[in-house]
This record gives structure tokens, C-alpha cells and sequence, in this order.
């Protein structure tokens, strides 16, 4: 049996798996942003993600449009994800609208974050609130629990 000269590269080839599976846990790459969602039912079909810029309600980023919004980039523990372009938005200022047909969460309300200075952001349905950390984002889920 052949010695292993590093003996741990069972643990280090099971951490590359996860993060590949798991993108979403590692900054966004450059020139992007990203907008975690969770729901408490676990039911993400069809949510989808509408920017646009020069908000609130300004025109749609090419390519985007209510009927056809953006699709989620992955699913991780905390839900689904969705990385965009930060130069799609002028001045870094990235608006959004999480829905699904005509029904849109965190209070039906056109969203703000300044992408130059957050470069992800998490949400919980139902709350209005923009977290910039996952620990912010479970605080707030405690604080607001599923029901």
C-alpha cells in the first residue's frame, strides 16, 4: 500500500467538491453581484429575478423582461442564487424585484443595493429587509420565523 505523502487529501478533494457544488458560498466572481433568496417553503419553481436599471422603476437590463426574468444561477442550503452583470446597472446602484408572475416579495417594493460597496446580498421571503451576510440573514429568519 502506498504511503500518502499528504494525508489529507481525502478531506481536501471532499471540500473541493463542495464549494464547486456550492458557488454561491464563495464572493461572487468579479464584475458580478449576487442576490441570495430563501423561502420557507422551499418551493422556488418559477421565482425569478427582474432588474433593471435606473430604478425605481426604470427600464429592464437588455435581455430581461417581467414575463422573462432572470433564472436562478444555482441552489444552496440557504435556497436558490442569481449572479448579474454589475455593469448592467449605471452607477453600480443594482435594482430588483424578486417574483413569480404578479406576485413579488419583500413587500411587493422595487429594491436597492449599492453593488459597488455589496457585492451579495440574502433575502428572506417575506421580509423586507436587505441582509449583506448569511449570519444577518439567519438572524432575521429567527427573528421572523417560517410558519
Amino acid at each position: 500500500q502506498a504511503k500518502t505523502l499528504f494525508p489529507y487529501t481525502t478531506l481536501f478533494r471532499s471540500a473541493l467538491s463542495i464549494a464547486a457544488l456550492s458557488p454561491a458560498l464563495a464572493a461572487p466572481p468579479d464584475g458580478m453581484v449576487a442576490i441570495n433568496y430563501n423561502r420557507c417553503d422551499g418551493n422556488y419553481s418559477n421565482w425569478g429575478l427582474h432588474i433593471f436599471q435606473r430604478g425605481p422603476g426604470g427600464p429592464a437590463v437588455p435581455g430581461v423582461s417581467w414575463a422573462s426574468p432572470v433564472e436562478p444561477a444555482g441552489k444552496t442550503d440557504f435556497g436558490i442564487y442569481w449572479q448579474v452583470k454589475l455593469e448592467d446597472f449605471p452607477g453600480g446602484k443594482v435594482n430588483y424585484i424578486i417574483h413569480k408572475g404578479e406576485t413579488k416579495d419583500q413587500g411587493g417594493k422595487d429594491m436597492q443595493f449599492d453593488g459597488n460597496t455589496t457585492k451579495e446580498i440574502w433575502v428572506n421571503s417575506g421580509d423586507r429587509k436587505i441582509y449583506t451576510s448569511l449570519d444577518e440573514a439567519k438572524k432575521g429568519r429567527e427573528e421572523t420565523p417560517c410558519k
